[in-house]
């Protein structure tokens, strides 16, 4: 049997996973945010690249769930600097809108594997 510590590690890995592939989803769909919202795409980026760095601090440190609150500080904190044109509240808005569309992505699944044929009886 498993023990504890390592369904937390095996969980936390999933969620590294799951997040490295929603963040390069996300990231591909830069264009298509550009062309359809034409000077949101940096922004738009710099948010994918700072929710990636909390979330994955958060794995590190085993505390991935329940520190919603504090993940979403550091993310203002840090999109705040490079965008001084937007208040905490507006970022706040913004960067839940970005972990919405990162949270709809359905994770990814291994692709299902052909059952071997089985094998011929033998001949006499």
């Amino acid at each position: 049997m498993a023990s504890f510590t390592s369904i937390l590690s095996d969980v936390g890995n999933a969620l590294k996973k799951f997040f490295g592939g929603a963040v390069k989803v996300a990231t591909a769909a830069e264009p298509f945010v550009d062309a359809l919202f034409p000077g949101v795409a940096l922004l738009y980026n710099s948010v994918l690249a700072e929710v990636g760095k909390a979330e994955t601090a958060a794995i590190a440190a085993g505390q991935q769930n329940g520190t919603g609150a504090q993940k979403l500080a550091l993310v203002v904190q840090a999109v705040a600097q490079q965008f001084p044109q937007y208040t905490p509240s507006q970022l706040e808005i913004i960067i839940n809108g970005v972990v919405a569309g990162l949270n709809a992505i359905p994770a990814a699944t291994a692709p299902a594997t052909a059952a071997k044929p089985a094998a011929p009886p033998p001949t006499s």
